[in-house]
């Protein structure tokens, strides 16, 4: 009982950390779109986009799934020797995939120049950000180092201070430079990532080691290898959302998509800290026990059913407030995602779910697998999303990514219950179809006309749902304790 009591305490307090750096980056982005808007206008921010989305597709190519692999390899050593040699080889792939993303983007800057903008004259931007791959590569190389050795405060730490250090310099470079600027702001904002992660990984104090080059070759290749599958698995998510853009465009016009993109960007940015706790506690935690089945089931199913109490309330409220939130971060000219962003927000609790059972494949070491769930997954999203769409407009499109991740989650259940028996258990299952319970009233209150009485027992099933969270963590912790406890540890650090 007190083993669990702990892990839920982890739980919480890592979405709770990683909550925070959720917020503080989504400040520093909003910050630095504006200041792109007022200084380089609307011409240097499609520049900007072009060129970031240029980038994150050959880092995704060339990582080979570092980003994951690396802390599975560094989270699952169990002793001091074996550490420093993982995190050893860690930065050392790190950097040779850096350098090959690099040479990558340096050759080819003339023709990235032409498919990107049908012309050359953006070549020197191209060769500027080739630089900013191999900072990128580094950064992550640290990233992985931190994570999988579970210093999170210190990995907090470093996702937020190179957020923020990096928002000065930005904003100087397009105030002087413009448009000029932008490859600028790339490479420098890759390099303050790399320095401020060097750093914390530099206060672990890991033992130096010394690996052999056959060693490295051997070992690396194993390791490349195995994530070569997981980036496959991100360029067939990326090529999906490419198609479904260009769908929309060809279908009802670059306003949809527009508003399809904004849709999409509300619903990730709300539930966005849920996400980024569950890949930097919960996947180290899960790669531990990973070759105990009774263990991984245990945490799979501690994870899941944290999430699904923070989450559920999250989503009644947002649906309460939607028309509010959209006039807020948007404007009245957004108000038609309304239907979309209604069903989209529900499926993130469904999202959720999958995320947790998903991670097993790659903690066990299944890559191959995991990858052909996700291109089945991928493809099943894209046929739901294109016939929403046809049928009815945003928010058949709302419609069909709710159905599919109610696909996806019943499908990766059943990949993972055959393969490893996995299973929920009871209390999980009873919290879910409470949970499907409470969404099934909100879609129904949608087509109420009534206001007093739509807004009433919307409002009942907040206080329901917000209810049941509580009360359901307090059986697991203490939650009274665990605030006096923080408070008082704050205290004390602020009076030192």
């Amino acid at each position: 009982m007190e083993a669990n009591k702990k892990t839920y305490k982890q739980i919480l307090k890592a979405t709770s950390l990683f909550g925070g750096v959720q917020f503080i980056n989504m400040f520093v982005s909003i910050v630095k779109t504006k200041m792109a808007a007022l200084f380089i206008g609307v011409t240097g921010v499609g520049i900007l986009g072009v060129l970031s989305s240029t980038l994150s597709f050959i880092q995704v190519l060339t990582r080979c799934g570092l980003d994951i692999t690396a802390v599975k390899e560094i989270a699952f050593a169990d002793k001091d020797n074996d550490i420093s040699e993982k995190v050893e080889l860690s930065n050392k792939l790190a950097f040779i995939t850096g350098v090959i993303g690099f040479f990558l983007v340096l050759i080819f800057s003339p023709w990235l120049s032409q498919i990107a903008f049908s012309n050359k004259t953006y070549t020197l931007f191209f060769i500027t950000i080739s630089i900013a791959v191999l900072f990128n590569q580094l950064s992550v190389g640290n990233m992985a180092v931190l994570q999988g050795l579970k210093a999170l405060k210190r990995l907090a730490k470093a996702i937020t201070f190179s957020s923020l250090l990096s928002l000065i310099p930005t904003v100087s470079i397009y105030y002087f430079f413009g448009e000029k600027g932008i490859p600028w702001v790339i490479l420098i904002t890759a390099f303050i990532s790399f320095i401020i992660s060097r750093h914390y990984v530099n206060k672990l104090k890991i033992k130096k080691h010394s690996i052999p080059l056959k060693k490295t070759i051997v070992d690396g290749r194993d390791i490349l290898r195995s994530g070569m599958y997981l980036s496959l698995a991100s360029i067939v998510n990326m090529a999906v959302g490419f198609i479904i853009q260009i769908f929309i465009t060809n279908t009802g016009g670059i306003v949809q998509v527009g508003l399809y993109n904004a849709g999409f960007i509300l619903i990730n940015s709300y539930v966005a800290v849920f996400f980024s706790a569950l890949s930097k506690d919960f996947f180290p935690r899960l790669v531990e026990v990973s070759n105990n089945d009774i263990m991984v089931s245990k945490t799979v199913n501690e994870q899941a059913n944290v999430l699904l109490l923070l989450i559920t309330p999250c989503i009644i409220i947002f649906l309460v407030f939607k028309g509010y939130i959209v006039s807020l971060l948007f404007s009245n000219e957004f108000l038609p995602i309304l239907g979309m962003i209604s069903y989209g927000i529900l499926a993130t609790a469904f999202k959720a779910v999958s995320w947790s059972i998903g991670f097993i494949l790659i903690a066990k070491g299944n890559d191959k697998l995991y990858f052909i769930t996700e291109v089945v997954s991928y493809s099943v999203m894209l046929i739901s999303i294109v016939i929403g769409y046809n049928v009815n407009g945003l928010t058949g499109l709302g419609i069909g990514f709710l159905v599919y991740h109610i696909f996806d989650l019943l499908f990766i259940k059943y990949i993972v219950t055959k393969k490893y028996k996995f299973n929920f258990n009871s209390s999980f299952n009873k919290l879910f179809y409470l949970c499907i319970f409470q969404f099934i009233i909100m879609l129904y209150l949608f087509y109420i006309k009534n206001e007093i009485i739509k807004y009433t027992i919307m409002s009942l099933v907040v206080i329901f749902s917000i209810s049941i969270t509580i009360i359901k963590l307090q059986k697991h912790i203490n939650l009274k304790e665990m605030f006096n406890q923080y408070i008082k540890s704050k205290s004390i650090k602020f009076w030192r």
